[in-house]
């Protein structure tokens, strides 16, 4: 198998391949990986995320929660260092129930140098 190409078992733009190429493509999965993952449950990576600890938590603040998802994508994202990314968290209120709303933002120049934003959204409670 090529170097640059990594099957991670989800479905890429082609929904009859799951091979990823796009580097693009890789982030925004190594990001969903990072925050639905729980502590050990990726093979050399004892670190997690964890945002679910936060949700019932009255003593942390956004800033914080989104300060550690920034550090944990810089660490163990392959793919963080080739795009600017922008990471913000809200607290929403959904019947009662708080959850953690996050948002990550890609910015990538197209062929015209003009910039286009990519948007990834994760909706994490009980």
């Amino acid at each position: 198998m090529d170097e640059d190409y990594l099957d991670i078992n989800f479905f890429g733009t082609d929904k009859n391949n799951n091979i990823l190429t796009d580097p693009l493509e890789l982030f925004m999965h190594e990001v969903f990986i990072a925050v639905q993952n729980g502590p050990n449950t990726l093979w050399g990576i004892s670190e997690s995320i964890n945002l679910t600890k936060y949700v019932f938590n009255r003593y942390i603040t956004l800033l914080q929660i989104r300060n550690e998802i920034q550090t944990y994508i810089g660490k163990h994202c392959a793919h963080a260092q080739l795009f600017n990314h922008e990471i913000s968290v809200d607290l929403i209120n959904n019947d009662g129930k708080d959850l953690i709303y996050i948002t990550l933002k890609v910015n990538v120049p197209d062929e015209n140098r003009i910039n286009q934003e990519y948007v990834q959204k994760f909706l994490l409670g009980n």
